[in-house]
């Protein structure tokens, strides 16, 4: 900067008073009606520290020290800005179907409509009763795969389900089949071993053995196919299983320092290193929460590198932000589109590389062209129609992001170099303890999920219980060629043991089996990392409702006994309603006479009762309701109201149950199922 240009430097705050946080605090409190701003604050984070309502730069500068705003946004800012060419974010697509061919079809149609990145999971399993990967049996399978698809304008990163080091000889063999220039190809092979056996409890072979021929893969990347990474660090498992934003940060520091010291041991240096490891994690609902996490995540890999002694130019972080496959439901789908834009906000945001979203339908199984196009199209809508590609950090100098980043970077710090002193990532998986991790987290996370302190719209939370759900698509499983060139399939000398050896054998019809032949017949096995999702119990409960509707013809009833004017029971009818919608119970009103309770009751021939109204109106008209609701035979009575102290004498009265803003949401409605026999 020029000493001209210094002193014309405009300061946006010249004119303004300077106001306290105490000021602010006073203001907010006029339109808060006698309550204080510590009524308004939230509780601790799953990571243990609190969510404030205001939020100035002496909260940053409290955490450490009086520069550090400064020094939190100018450090993340310069991590983005280590790529000049950076304008906005990779729209990455992923595919769902086990063709080759199918999924070739649908490439081409997202790459028309805006897709420039492809993230493609990969099997060598004809007999998997999983569809939702393309079975890759050998280069001939790869060809329909990348049929016509521009693989040097398009970054392609593969999931496998396999070594990474069989399907990058595959796809090295094809393009120099195709004679594509290597320099210009990019993405990722997708090497993740460690994530591999959290999520699946096995790997064919030594983990070690997997490590080494990474690392000879990724020696290799350098000298021929630089702009190819061999290592991906994809944490999605462990945030899938349960694990906190920080942990989940954690991990994946801890797995990509694995990764850099097995590099580093094998002969690269430490820049080259580097180079050949990209991140894949998973970005949820909290926009906010999001943003931070991101940024934090480039605080921690830059710390990384600082201390290795990584060179300045050598480049940021490359981040794939993905949908939490944890936030996604069965119910309400269309709500999962508005789950996919929050968490592509929060990515494009955060300063993610390339961004990937599910169609909301993902969980059906079921993926229309419609479903896709929305997908891709979120992301088209922000990046290029809201502008948000255009600025470089834009949640910089925010004075709750930069908070957020800073706890949440810290904290992460902390517990990787826990893990760390315990042997890190493989040794804490192996021993079981990252596991206890997730669960424990999880555990937390379901107290929340259970009593509807967290809810989920469109499950726990205004339910539609007309939905009509589609079926699970049938894919036919492809006929796949299992023709092998009869010398590959019958000389196993040809398979060597180095990179090259590999191409060869891959490109003369090499099957994933014969090129997994480098690795021993020993398995490498774990417990796998368990799957949560956060609307999972309440999709049970509604699955038990679809089934009772399709036996009896109608879903379980409950009938809304309404005493007092209609602003006494108002706000507790609409409560109870939804209350029960989530569990799959319909309900209908009544505003009655006592001594006609039996003739509606009979009529209308309800599974439960549930009396609404005032506390006021309870005092004076609960008992002989009650009363008459017994002698109607009306069954099951529930009373929504939190009975507190009084809860003894209402049972002996003859009330079942209560439900109340505070009650175990979940457990009550698992209680009124199997009391009616819903399950």
């Amino acid at each position: 900067m020029s000493e001209s240009t210094e002193k014309t430097t405009l300061a946006l705050a010249e004119g303004f008073d300077t106001v306290t946080k105490t000021e602010w605090i006073e203001l907010v409190e006029k339109g808060l009606k006698g309550r204080t701003i510590e009524d308004i604050s939230s509780a601790l984070t799953y990571e243990g520290f609190p969510i404030n309502p205001i939020y100035t730069k002496g909260d940053i500068e409290e955490l450490g020290g009086g520069n550090s705003y400064k020094n939190i946004m100018s450090k993340v800012r310069n991590e983005l800005n280590k790529n000049p060419e950076n304008n906005g974010w990779e729209v990455r697509q992923t595919y769902f179907q086990s063709d080759p061919s199918a999924v070739n079809e649908d490439i081409k149609t997202d790459i028309a409509g805006g897709v420039n990145s492809l993230l493609l999971k990969v099997t060598h399993d004809t007999n998997s009763s999983d569809n939702s990967a393309a079975i890759i049996s050998s280069i001939t399978d790869l060809e329909k795969l990348l049929d016509g698809i521009d693989c040097e304008t398009n970054k392609v990163t593969f999931i496998p389900d396999m070594s990474a080091i069989v399907v990058a000889s595959m796809f090295a063999a094809l393009m120099q089949k195709r004679e594509i220039d290597l320099n210009k190809v990019s993405g990722s092979f997708g090497g993740d071993p460690i994530g591999m056996l959290a999520s699946l409890g096995f790997l064919q072979g030594n983990v070690d053995e997997h490590l080494k021929k990474i690392s000879e893969l990724a020696a290799w990347n350098i000298q021929n196919m630089p702009g190819i990474s061999a290592f991906n660090v994809d944490t999605t498992a462990y945030h899938g299983a349960g694990v906190t934003e920080t942990e989940d940060l954690a991990i994946a520091m801890s797995t990509a320092v694995n990764y850099l010291r097995v590099m580093v041991s094998n002969g690269l240096s430490v820049n080259e290193a580097f180079k050949q490891i990209s991140f894949t994690i998973s970005v949820g609902m909290d926009v906010f929460q999001g943003i931070a996490k991101l940024r934090a995540a480039r605080l921690l890999w830059s710390r990384i590198s600082e201390v290795c002694g990584v060179e300045d130019n050598i480049g940021s972080m490359v981040l794939n932000a993905m949908t939490a496959s944890r936030t996604l439901s069965k119910r309400d789908v269309a709500v999962n589109m508005l789950r996919s834009t929050s968490a592509c906000f929060a990515a494009g945001l955060g300063g993610a590389n390339s961004v990937t979203l599910f169609p909301h339908t993902n969980l059906l199984g079921v993926e229309s062209k419609t479903a896709r196009r929305i997908t891709r199209n979120t992301q088209n809508i922000l990046l290029n129609e809201s502008s948000l590609g255009r600025v470089v950090d834009p949640g910089g100098g925010s004075h709750y992001v930069e908070y957020l980043t800073k706890e949440l970077a810290e904290r992460s710090w902390q517990t990787f170099q826990g893990l760390e002193a315990k042997g890190g990532i493989l040794q804490e998986l192996l021993s079981g303890r990252i596991q206890e991790m997730a669960e424990k987290s999880w555990k937390s996370r379901k107290i929340n999920l259970d009593n509807r302190n967290e809810p989920l719209t469109g499950v726990s939370s205004f339910p539609n219980l007309d939905e009509v759900v589609d079926a699970p698509s049938n894919v036919e499983k492809p006929k796949i060629d299992c023709k092998l060139n009869p010398v590959v399939a019958n000389d196993v000398s040809l398979l060597g043991h180095d990179f090259v050896s590999l191409i060869k054998t891959a490109g003369e019809g090499g099957t994933p089996q014969k090129l997994s032949e480098v690795l021993s017949k020993t398995k490498t096995v774990c417990d796998p990392l368990k799957k949560h999702r956060l609307g999972e119990a309440y999709e049970r409960l509604r699955d038990q409702s679809d089934r009772w509707l399709e036996l009896k013809g109608s879903r379980p009833l409950a009938l809304i006994i309404c005493l007092g004017t209609q602003s006494d029971y108002t706000p507790r009818v609409n409560f109870s309603k939804n209350y029960l919608a989530a569990g799959g119970i319909e309900s209908r009103e009544l505003n009655t006479d006592p001594l006609k309770f039996k003739e509606a009751i009979d009529e209308l021939n309800g599974d439960l009762t549930v009396i609404c109204s005032s506390d006021k109106v309870y005092s004076e008209s609960l008992e002989a309701t009650v009363k008459a609701l017994k002698s109607c035979g009306a069954g099951m009575i529930v009373l929504a109201s939190n009975p507190g102290a009084k809860e003894k004498i209402l049972r002996d009265l003859g009330v079942d149950l209560f439900i109340h803003t505070k009650d175990n949401m979940l457990e009550t409605l698992s209680k009124i199922a199997q009391r009616i026999g819903m399950g």
